[in-house]
């Protein structure tokens, strides 16, 4: 840009600015520059990146939409708990959420007065879609087809001339109309690894409802015919010792294999309200099925009523922990994590001297021995004699992967290659083991195991809206047979069976040559590909996002939200919510902070989206 009115454009004669007049010359230079900047800025929105803010939770918890921060006040797990439900679609309050429940320990949160934030700000590169095809699991932005003006985010799942398929949980794809259909896992297991959502994290243990006697989901267990023993493993005092206040096993070495195993020992509402009463809660409750519940969507108030959504069995673990190895006796000193899903067990047998790391599977779940069960896979790790480790073992989307002193600099993964991927026995249905679902052993060594916190993988609900038809179609059972079912979760064989019964697969016609297929990270509140009605009539496929809708790629959150501080950690309010309406709908004014002041930045979660 010329910082005169030269016109100095090939080759022409530049003309001196005239004399006299510097204000003038001043002010349109002023003038020109923002002109300048304002094409840029349209130019680098239009082409390059643009930012958004996420208003739902349908990509939870990859991105959060309004939401509010909880600290539960048993365990101290830290949560957040979407909020969208107390806006209507003109942006009032209509009603305040009211209690939460914790994702770790199930203890009910009263939430009504805690702070509320705005979602997640990112950044949309616009870029890679101009010039190259979108890639299956990316985070894209695009316009939504019902209705063209309005903006969602989701994550791409099914490529042109795919047909899809959801199947309890999972999602499989085939080319075309013809052939068998294949699990779609996330190609790269880093990807899959933070798509991973609490189970349970033993660092942070309800230690009201541990003092009345509840007992512990991690425990020392060996097998034995006891008449309480659960899928053959009973509690057992000569294994690990058990530091309650540390959260940690320890063991001396010893030539038998020794295990501790997780039991998913889920209390009610009626065990916390006694625990209230000081009153001891049931002493021997029995363990159930893991299933989708999602904190984030687990609440009273609002729009909706969500407290009891969890209805569905998951098998789909992934095991962490650190581990501090003190001694080592022989060569063939080994550590083992398992997990169970179904009629089937997977192991990891780390040998510990030469780090050497072996996947087998084994579908005799009746015996404690190795002698059925079938070598998957060998690779080496960094494990090498005494030192402290970190562990994760993942059985999701029919692949085992291993993840050995993982950081931020660092993947850790453990390069197995296809030889951990497997195809899923034709019984799907959980089994007594899926109870006592996870564990941890070790012969040879002194070791002490801490850090120990389950996970599980994203549950996609079968549910859709058939072309032919405007209604919505849930093809997991109904919420009045899932509550039935809910029943059976301490009995797996019982709750394989109805679920069998009323469970349907969810079928999406093939994909156009360029047309793609969605969903949403948290799918039981997601209104994707599956759920979209056809207000376009015109549309052969109405779950599909034709390729000029795309935006962009999501490819990093910039501002999360700020964390305020001082007044007990809510700040003062700055500017209170809208008014909220009334039965009658008269605008009420409420002290509902929108924001609030002062605060801190949120750093730890500013990141790349995966």
């Amino acid at each position: 840009m010329s910082r005169s009115n030269s016109t100095d454009v090939a080759g022409s004669k530049t003309t001196e600015p005239t004399r006299g007049k510097p204000n003038q010359d001043a002010s349109r230079e002023t003038l020109e520059s923002i002109a300048f900047a304002f094409v840029l800025a349209l130019l680098f929105r239009t082409f390059v990146a643009e930012a958004f803010v996420i208003p739902t939770g349908s990509m939870a918890p990859t991105l959060f939409g309004r939401n509010k921060d909880i600290v539960c006040d048993e365990c101290h797990q830290h949560y957040e708990v979407g909020a969208s439900d107390e806006l209507d679609d003109d942006g009032y309050l209509v009603r305040r959420i009211e209690e939460s429940i914790c994702p770790n320990c199930r203890h009910p949160n009263n939430i009504r007065d805690l702070p509320v934030f705005k979602g997640d700000r990112i950044l949309v590169n616009k870029f890679p879609y101009q010039i190259g095809n979108p890639e299956r699991w990316d985070v894209i932005v695009f316009r939504y087809p019902e209705d063209m003006q309005k903006n969602y985010i989701k994550r791409l799942v099914g490529l042109p001339g795919e047909t899809i398929l959801v199947s309890q949980g999972d999602v499989y794809a085939r080319q075309g109309d013809q052939g068998p259909f294949e699990i779609l896992r996330k190609q790269n297991p880093n990807k899959q690894k933070v798509l991973q959502l609490l189970v349970y994290d033993d660092r942070h243990p309800p230690v009201d409802l541990l003092a009345k006697g509840w007992p512990e989901r991690w425990t020392p267990v060996s097998r034995t015919n006891s008449a309480d023993a659960v899928d053959g493993w009973s509690y057992d005092e000569k294994s690990w010792r058990h530091d309650a206040k540390a959260r940690s096993f320890s063991l001396d070495a010893t030539a038998e294999t020794k295990w501790i195993r997780y039991q998913h020992l889920i209390p009610s509402t009626v065990e916390w309200s006694e625990v209230a009463d000081q009153n001891e809660p049931l002493k021997k409750p029995r363990p159930q099925l893991i299933t989708d519940f999602c904190g984030y969507n687990t609440y009273t108030g609002g729009r909706s009523f969500n407290i009891d959504d969890d209805r569905f069995w998951v098998g789909d673990l992934t095991l962490n922990c650190t581990v501090e190895i003190t001694s080592v006796t022989d060569a063939q000193s080994e550590l083992i994590f398992e997990l169970t899903e179904g009629v089937r067990r997977y192991r990891c047998h780390i040998n510990v001297t030469s780090g050497e790391a072996t996947l087998f599977q084994n579908d005799d779940m009746s015996v404690n021995s190795d002698s059925t069960s079938v070598e998957m896979a060998k690779a080496p790790t960094p494990v090498r004699g005494p030192g402290t480790y970190t562990f994760a073992f993942a059985n999701v989307d029919d692949r085992l992967c291993l993840w050995v002193n993982s950081n931020w600099t660092n993947s850790g993964l453990i390069p197995f290659g296809s030889k951990a991927e497997f195809n899923a026995p034709d019984n799907r249905n959980p089994q007594e083991s899926d109870l006592i679902p996870a564990g941890v052993a070790a012969h040879g060594i002194s070791a002490r195991v801490s850090n120990l916190v389950l996970q599980r993988d994203i549950y996609y609900r079968s549910e859709r809206v058939p072309n032919d038809a405007g209604d919505f179609t849930s093809h997991e059972p109904e919420l009045s047979e899932s509550i039935r079912i809910r029943e059976y979760l301490t009995e797996p064989d019982e709750y394989g069976r109805l679920y069998t019964g009323k469970h349907n697969d969810a079928l999406f016609g093939t994909l156009g040559p360029d047309e793609f297929f969605v969903m949403g990270d948290n799918s039981p509140r997601s209104q994707d590909s599956r759920l979209w009605p056809n207000a376009r009539r015109h549309a052969a496929n109405r779950h599909a996002v034709p390729r000029q809708a795309l935006l962009g790629k999501a490819f990093f959150i910039y501002w999360p939200h700020g964390v305020p501080f001082l007044n007990g950690g809510k700040g003062y309010p700055v500017i209170n919510h809208s008014p909220y309406r009334n039965q009658r709908g008269e605008a009420v004014v409420d002290t509902y902070p929108d924001y609030a002041a002062p605060f801190y930045p949120q750093w730890w979660r500013w990141k790349r989206i995966r």
